[in-house]
């Protein structure tokens, strides 16, 4: 008997993993591929995998861009580079999970990545954050897009926080994933398992 119930445990708690790993692949993939958080982020390096180089969204923008310190091997503002315009926060609505990680887990190779885009493009550090952002969460549907604007399609405004998109973000961190995370307590220790109800899931 002791031996079925360690067994019983057992699978429980992979059942648990295995639903956690899932809600997590679920969750990320809503907004795209998280990419590596590398030290390589930002640095001279770093490829960001479109061709030709982006061209800014606001071409007016005439701020003198930030510079590379070969002593330092690091991307430094200029006396004319703005503050960020917004924090991880803003990241994450316009984002999803994978630009808000980097960002509170690696705010460093964050802000390197955005000066180095703005040096390339001469743009704006909002419009930097913006594409940084969507690279991200995704970077091989930002490169695409960037490779269809180099074409003469119309460019994304990646500064602009979309309401729709906000409302996403905020539906699946909220509801979504908790949602999912509680079935997959219940299956895993519940009384039921598998059988579990939605009046079990609701009942606290």
């Amino acid at each position: 008997m002791v031996a079925i119930n360690a067994n019983s445990r057992s699978r429980g708690a992979w059942t648990a993993v295995l639903l956690t790993l899932l809600a997590i692949t679920t969750t990320v993939s809503s907004f795209g591929i998280i990419q590596p958080t590398s030290r390589s982020i930002g640095r001279p390096s770093t490829r960001l995998s479109a061709a030709p180089r982006p061209k800014p969204f606001d071409p007016s923008y005439k701020a003198k861009p930030p510079t590379y310190n070969k002593q330092t091997s690091l991307w430094q503002p200029s006396p004319e580079t703005e503050l960020q315009p917004y924090g991880p926060f803003g990241s994450f609505l316009r984002g999803g999970p994978a630009p808000f990680v980097i960002r509170s887990l690696k705010p460093d190779d964050y802000d390197q990545a955005v000066f180095k885009y703005m040096a390339q493009t001469s743009c704006s550090r909002a419009e930097a954050q913006g594409n940084m952002d969507a690279f991200f969460n995704n970077g091989a549907d930002w490169a695409y897009q960037k490779s269809e604007e180099a074409r003469g399609r119309p460019q994304v405004d990646y500064t602009e926080l979309k309401p729709q998109q906000a409302v996403l973000v905020i539906t699946w961190a909220l509801i979504v994933t908790p949602f999912i995370g509680r079935c997959a307590y219940l299956i895993a220790f519940g009384e039921h398992g598998w059988g579990v109800t939605i009046d079990d899931v609701f009942n606290f």
